[in-house]
């Protein structure tokens, strides 16, 4: 299974990317992949370490939502993830 995410909070708009779903394609949908049993939290941040987005992935691809959207739309450049309650980088 490929990996899908969806974006559940836009720091650095007017929240318009909030319930955006990748890749294109995606055969889940936003509420899909957050209720998902599998899903991981992430949160994508720019070179400076700013955070931009945060949201639910679904899959083992972790820089999925990093490749798709948050770098080429917001030139994101890291992302952590949620594991056993502490944010770490991938």
């Amino acid at each position: 299974m490929r990996t899908e995410w969806t974006l559940t909070k836009d720091y650095i708009g007017d929240g318009a990317a909030n319930g955006t779903v990748g890749p294109r394609g995606a055969k889940m949908t936003a509420g899909q992949i957050s209720a998902h049993p599998g899903a991981m939290r992430f949160r994508m941040y720019d070179d400076d370490r700013v955070l931009y987005y945060e949201g639910y992935l679904v899959g083992d691809d972790w820089f999925a939502p990093l490749d798709d959207f948050g770098g080429p739309n917001a030139g994101c450049a890291g992302i952590k993830v949620l594991e056993d309650g502490q944010w770490n980088w991938v």
